[in-house]
């Protein structure tokens, strides 16, 4: 897995894709921070949390388009899928290279209460908790991207297909507020991804939501695994 890791990482660096995710990410989040923060004097970290998720919605397609889809493109995955590690190994490896590019992205946003805590008084509880709940969603999305690139060997199509399904995660999460009847309402809440994030925008680390999140990762991890093994035989 190691080896997988190190691959796509050294892909990240080598092409634009790396910089231009990060730079974006960072460049919005500060634009955030300047606007609600700065200029109107408010202490609370949790106004940008409020905005930038967003963002996901078009920066995890770019960042998880490539992963499996150039693979098949190229027909390196021929190679990658006899070699012997696992392909288990070979998801998660690539999972875990996209979750490092989005880590480092919000290191940088780590200045900002810091910034804060200098000019007044911050509620690190509830700092916190906006971190950890927004890197667990952007895990789960980019759980959700991999399995999308898994689809297609065109990365064009799979970003676009990736954007569209986070687009209509956002509007299960705060488009629709109830249906009436439990059983569609329950399968909604399930595909309602940003939606989680409420409890943590508030303050609260969830125990509920910290794993809902973790099992969307697990989940997606698995349906690109059972994918690429459904490939792997018919080769």
């Amino acid at each position: 897995m190691k080896a997988i890791i190190k691959k796509e990482l050294r892909i990240y660096f080598s092409t634009p894709i790396a910089y231009v995710f990060m730079s974006v990410f960072v460049c919005v989040s500060a634009l955030l921070f300047t606007i609600y923060n700065l200029l109107n004097a408010n202490a609370s970290i949790s106004v940008i949390f409020s905005y930038l998720p967003f963002i996901f919605v078009v920066m995890i397609p770019i960042l998880t388009m490539r992963l499996m889809a150039e693979e098949r493109s190229l027909k390196t995955d021929q190679l990658l899928l006899t070699a012997p590690v696992s392909v288990m190994s070979i998801v998660c490896g690539k999972f875990l290279a996209a979750l490092a590019i989005l880590g480092i992205s919000i290191v940088f946003m780590i200045m900002f209460p810091v910034i804060l805590s200098v000019y007044s008084s911050i509620e690190w509880g509830i700092v916190v908790s906006n971190y950890i709940g927004f890197f667990l969603m952007g895990a789960a999305f980019i759980a959700l991207g991999i399995y999308v690139s898994s689809l297609t060997e065109n990365q064009l199509v799979s970003a676009i297909v990736s954007i569209a399904a986070l687009i209509l995660s956002f509007i299960l999460s705060y488009g629709i507020d109830s249906t009436g009847i439990k059983l569609v309402d329950v399968i909604l809440d399930a595909f309602s991804i940003p939606g989680h994030f409420d409890t943590f925008f508030i303050g609260l680390v969830d125990i509920a939501e910290v794993v809902y999140y973790l099992s969307v990762v697990a989940v997606f991890i698995l349906l690109t695994v059972m994918r690429t093994e459904k490939r792997r035989i018919s080769k």
